[in-house]
């Protein structure tokens, strides 16, 4: 009985066995095992549309315009410190989540598409080129004893929409967006000469309740000269009546200037306020009792997003979807 058990045992192995040997193992690996069990049966991601992917951790390279060094941060502490830098903490908290998915896009689309310039960063600090940053230590000199309730409440607002975008047609966007537009926002084209589907302009009224919606900016004519000595190509007269020629606005209901003639040279309205130091493109121009007055609506160039109406938006009801899918034309959260 002993020897017909050991039979049986050498039977059995040898079933097991066999079939294994004639397996092929030339690509086997456990990157392999790995890939096999995150895909379905189809070959498409097991993982749903709905998986968040945490990528809070991963690092983002800043450089300094101050220093011109390169700081690092993860992605949350950077996305923290973009809020920091462009809005209001006192800000509603589903205005907070839209500005954090329109930086987050933008870092996107930065690190999909890198700048060589860089010299291997991925974005840098500074507002007028990509967006602003404040890291904790800047954070904490800007809100004093608030600090700790400010930066609690925007990491909040921040990680439970972490990882968001906004796309167009697969595609993270440029989510351009200034502080306060002139009741409707500008398109890129407007302001920048080339179409952009998605950057087009929309209403956005909540902006005229703004206490910094209209600014005066008044230079005498002195002033005036010295600022259009910038351009050499501006050449004033004797009579400083005669120095602003004819003056053409957007067909949006904005008041942005497209083209103003000074000097016998023709600007737009973006050259203006960089020559003017003026708040907006969105302005009038007067010379009375020896002065030119600029009035100005808004703040900023005026295109995408406008901070303070999303704001506005946030307090009516709006949610940050609601308001990003506003501001850009045909894009989505995703």
């Amino acid at each position: 009985m002993k020897t017909y058990g050991i039979l049986c045992f050498v039977l059995a192995v040898s079933m097991l066995i066999c079939p294994l040997l004639s397996l092929d193992y030339s690509s086997f690996s456990f990157d392999n095992v790995k890939n096999a069990v995150t895909s379905n049966k189809n070959g498409e991601e097991a993982l749903s549309d709905d998986t968040a992917v945490d990528e809070s951790g991963k690092v983002v390279k800043i450089k300094s315009t101050a220093g011109g060094n390169i700081i690092s941060a993860t992605e949350l502490e950077y996305i923290v410190g973009c809020i920091a830098a462009e809005i209001p903490a006192t800000y509603h908290e589903e205005a907070i989540k839209a500005q954090a998915i329109a930086a987050y896009t933008n870092l996107k689309r930065m690190q999909k598409n890198p700048d060589a310039s860089l010299g291997g960063a991925d974005i840098t600090d500074s507002p007028s080129t990509h967006q602003g940053y404040y890291d904790e230590e800047t954070q904490r000199e800007k809100w004093g004893d608030k600090y700790e309730a400010y930066h609690e409440k925007i990491e909040a607002a921040v990680t439970e929409i972490f990882g968001k975008t906004v796309m167009y047609e697969n595609e993270p966007i440029t989510a351009a967006y200034s502080a306060i537009c002139p009741g409707r926002t500008e398109s890129a084209k407007n302001i920048w000469g080339g179409d952009i589907p998605y950057l087009q302009s929309v209403l956005s009224a909540g902006d005229k309740l703004s206490p910094d919606y209209s600014t005066e900016t008044a230079f005498t004519a002195e002033q005036f000269k010295e600022k259009a000595a910038a351009d050499k190509e501006i050449v004033l007269g004797d009579s400083p009546d005669t120095w602003i020629g004819e003056i053409k606005y957007s067909e949006n209901n904005t008041s942005v200037v497209l083209s103003i003639v000074i000097g016998g040279k023709s600007l737009s309205g973006m050259q203006v306020r960089e020559i003017f130091g003026l708040r907006s493109p969105s302005f009038q121009v007067n010379f009375s009792n020896g002065s030119f007055i600029f009035k100005n609506a808004g703040y900023g160039h005026a295109v995408g997003m406008s901070q303070y109406g999303a704001n506005y938006m946030a307090r009516q009801g709006s949610t940050y979807k609601e308001i990003l899918e506003h501001y850009y034309t045909g894009a989505k959260v995703v």
